[in-house]
């Protein structure tokens, strides 16, 4: 079915399911699919919708808000709502491409409010991830007018249990990414280096990279790279005899006034009266 939506461009399809009695009191169940193009045009906002939603987001960017928080959702993501709760998603990028279907049924709440406890909404995948392919054939079967409930209702666990295994995962895999970070910051801090090559070391995208090593550090990559710096800095000072100049460059600085005035900023003493304090 075509889309006259406001920003979703041809080749956009939308489907539409016939649910019988029994899939909708003991299944999991599909309402509705589409396969979307959009411009920045797209968006979509509803105070309540009695059903879930499953969104992955194939190329592009996403912009959302979903109880009380806003979310930057980029490429190869996955968005689970309970659209029962206020929500405005929208494009945040021309070309832009995802995949998505409504259902409901069975413990669809509960499972909802157990991921949501542990992960929030947001996905986001390092790679091909499997439940992926299950909602493409969810997807496939709606295309082909050839909805099989009770297999629809195995991928939609599939998903959900997938769902579940990444977010048990996920801290104990990103703390182990953070820590390779930290490896990597402690390694090259003497060098320029940038928060795109401590991302990119961990091949994490930089603004997940970001968010995750506040989150788990109190602290942004940046200012961990520059604490380490300015801490490196100290035992310099106190324990050597080059000069501030030399100090400079040997932590990684790309000036001696950049030194001075990030040593101040964070010390509030200058390196010259920390060189002079007996301790």
């Amino acid at each position: 079915m075509n889309i006259k939506d406001e920003g979703v461009l041809k080749p956009s399809r939308q489907y539409f399911a016939m649910t019988n009695d029994f899939a909708k009191k003991a299944l999991y169940y599909v309402i509705n699919s589409g396969k979307y193009y959009s411009t920045k045009k797209y968006q979509v906002k509803r105070e309540e919708l009695a059903s879930f939603l499953f969104i992955y987001i194939k190329e592009g960017q996403f912009y959302l808000q979903y109880k009380g928080r806003s979310f930057i959702v980029p490429e190869n993501s996955f968005i689970f709502l309970d659209c029962q709760y206020p929500h405005m998603y929208k494009a945040n990028t021309n070309n832009t491409r995802f995949d998505w279907f409504h259902f409901s049924g069975n413990s669809s709440k509960e499972y909802f409010d157990l991921l949501y406890s542990k992960n929030g909404c947001v996905y986001e995948l390092y790679d091909d991830h499997i439940l992926i392919s299950y909602m493409e054939r969810i997807i496939k079967m709606m295309e082909q007018d050839n909805m099989e409930e009770h297999l629809a209702s195995i991928y939609i666990q599939q998903i959900l249990y997938e769902l579940n295994q990444y977010s048990n995962l996920s801290n104990q895999l990103m703390e182990n990414k953070i820590k390779q970070a930290i490896a990597f910051i402690e390694d090259v801090f003497q060098k320029d280096i940038k928060l795109d090559d401590i991302a990119n070391h961990v091949y994490l995208s930089p603004y997940y990279f970001s968010r995750m090593f506040k989150k788990l550090m109190d602290s942004s990559p940046i200012q961990y790279l520059i604490n380490y710096r300015v801490n490196h800095a100290k035992k310099l000072l106190h324990h050597t005899n080059l000069s501030i100049e030399e100090i400079a460059v040997e932590c990684g600085f790309n000036s001696t006034s950049h030194f001075i005035t990030t040593f101040k900023k964070n010390v509030n003493i200058s390196p010259k009266q920390f060189r002079a304090i007996f301790f």
